[in-house]
């Protein structure tokens, strides 16, 4: 387990936000952004600071666009 905070905030997973312990299940989080945003062409959530994007991620449910609007 870790404690360190390095990348792009909207690819974080919450735990690693709130400067908590994580472990491997970030990564999968961040996976899973990535492929929304290669999918969809833009991020599940976004904000413009840390704390408003934690807030963002609580307070948002994950919508998933209809196949008319996947990348192609």
């Amino acid at each position: 387990m870790t404690k360190t905070m390095l990348g792009s905030p909207i690819y974080m997973a919450p735990e690693i936000l709130r400067g908590e312990v994580y472990s491997t299940k970030a990564d999968i989080w961040s996976l899973g952004v990535v492929l929304y945003e290669m999918l969809y062409g833009f991020c599940p959530f976004e904000s413009t600071t840390i704390p408003k994007l934690l807030e963002v991620l609580k307070e948002t449910e994950l919508e998933f666009p209809t196949k008319e609007q996947v990348s192609e």
